[in-house]
């Protein structure tokens, strides 16, 4: 039996008690008469708009703490980059504010910024806690707004809702976790006051996610930049990020036989982030059925773990480009190939990053040569 890891149960913990809070809230500030005196039906439609205020107080309370990062993130000498809630997200590219649909499994929202020049260290706690402390703040306007609203009454019940979601908003991401295989932004603070390698690494990834906003390609970068990691730094989450950023540069100049190396290298850290390890699976699936490897190494990669994932990051550019490789050079079905096609034009349409679409774009001109060679 896979063990569990300690942060994804705490988050389950946590979001029970969000939901029993939430619960208690529904009962103690609902009108009697219209939760339990009507029938089953007007029961049942009471209770379907109380989830619906549920979900409202998710959704306000994630905007809430993306703010926050934004608003402290720029009193500490962070420039704005981008701000996603969902999979839509608001970048700034060439001076200019663009919508695009973007989405990280494993998270609600996100708030990037450029970091100030590195001089040695970045402000780094109010950026990530920012988020938190935005969400407290506003919890104890909401739990105020509850308490002095004497009637009963759906409105009542919703800032009670935003009360308990704030709060548990703030353990979520205050105790320091990795929930889902992402570092919370409790353990990332944690981690960057350890070692002024973490907050270099930290530091490197902001910058080179401000720098590929802006057009940018990992190519154009000093290949230095990508150090790979090694000995406690394996062992580290966030100094592992550089060994993935590593990958992405050789993948990006197209040498591919340092990018399988780099893939199968980092795999074996212990400190990987699951999103990561997920991540390059996927890359080094594509490499091998790209290089033409044997059946049995392409096939055992494909487990169910992963499979799973790859279906849940489906609207992935990357994910679009391996679905490609996958049916016309390993199964070699031309017509589901070609669906794939498409998939990847309609995806490349919405996708942020134009950097990494003129790669992607690249790769698959690639595919279509080896077709030809397979």
């Amino acid at each position: 039996m896979k063990k569990k890891n300690a942060g994804d149960v705490i988050a389950r913990v946590l979001m029970l008690l969000v939901g029993a809070f939430c619960g208690i809230f529904m009962i103690i500030s609902s009108d009697p008469e219209k939760l339990f005196g009507g029938g089953p039906r007007d029961f049942a439609v009471q209770i379907a708009i109380c989830l619906l205020c549920l979900l409202a107080a998710y959704f306000i309370q994630a905007v809430i703490h993306e703010t926050g990062h934004l608003i402290f993130g720029l009193l500490t000498g962070y420039k704005f980059v981008s701000f996603r809630i969902g999979n839509v997200m608001f970048i700034k590219s060439d001076g200019r504010l663009r919508i695009k649909l973007y989405n990280v499994v494993g998270t609600g929202g996100q708030c990037l910024m450029m970091p100030p020049p590195w001089k040695g260290k970045i402000p780094y706690r109010l950026y990530n806690f920012g988020g938190c402390i935005a969400n407290f703040v506003f919890a104890v306007v909401f739990l105020a707004a509850f308490v002095l609203m004497n009637e009963p009454g759906l409105l009542r019940t919703f800032f009670g809702m935003l009360f308990a979601v704030g709060i548990g908003n703030v353990l979520l991401n205050g105790i320091p976790l990795q929930v889902g295989g992402i570092s919370n932004d409790g353990r990332n603070a944690l981690s960057l006051g350890k070692d002024e390698t973490v907050m270099r690494a930290f530091w490197l990834q902001l910058y080179v996610n401000g720098l590929l906003s802006e057009g940018e390609r990992m190519r154009d970068l000093p290949e230095g930049f990508f150090f790979l990691p090694e000995g406690e730094g394996l062992e580290d989450p966030i100094v592992c990020t550089v060994g993935v950023m590593r990958y992405n540069y050789y993948f990006d100049v197209h040498d591919f036989e340092k990018a399988e190396e780099t893939a199968e290298y980092m795999l074996k850290a212990p400190g990987l982030l699951g999103v990561h390890r997920n991540e390059l699976l996927c890359e080094l699936m594509f490499l091998r059925i790209f290089r033409g490897a044997e059946p049995s190494e392409i096939d055992s990669l494909n487990t169910p773990a992963l499979d799973k994932y790859i279906r849940s990051t489906a609207n992935y550019v990357s994910r679009r480009r391996l679905a490609y490789a996958y049916q016309l050079l390993y199964k070699k079905n031309l017509t589901i190939a070609e669906k794939c096609r498409e998939l990847f034009e309609k995806t490349v349409k919405t996708y942020p990053y134009s950097s990494e679409i003129e790669n992607e774009k690249e790769i698959m001109e690639l595919i279509d040569q080896k077709r030809e060679i397979f």
